[in-house]
């Protein structure tokens, strides 16, 4: 194997990520949109939020939002959004930053 298959190879699977990323965030807004709205005002931007929901979270025990909510935790999803809502702006910035 070279590493230019290997460069190839993991282009890809960032790319079918990325994809599955966006397609989860776009049923995350047609079912629910408050929520998403929040999320995205939250962190500032579309793709931050999409990110976020993604991401093993401290707060969700390791867990991502997605399986929150999957589990019917929907409640604690929001808590944590407010949490971010409530934190100054730079604070929330310094924590986009840290999390990528």
């Amino acid at each position: 194997m070279r590493f230019q298959d290997v460069a190839t190879e993991l282009a890809q699977i960032n790319t079918a990520r990325d994809d599955v990323m966006e397609r989860a965030f776009s049923m995350l807004e047609q079912r629910h949109g408050t929520l998403a709205a929040m999320l995205v005002q939250s962190l500032g931007d579309r793709q931050r939020a999409v990110r976020w929901m993604c991401r093993h979270q401290n707060a969700f025990d390791g867990r991502t939002a997605y399986e929150l909510l999957a589990d019917g935790e929907e409640d604690t999803v929001w808590d944590e959004i407010a949490l971010l809502s409530d934190a100054p702006v730079s604070a929330r910035m310094n924590a986009v930053r840290m999390a990528y």
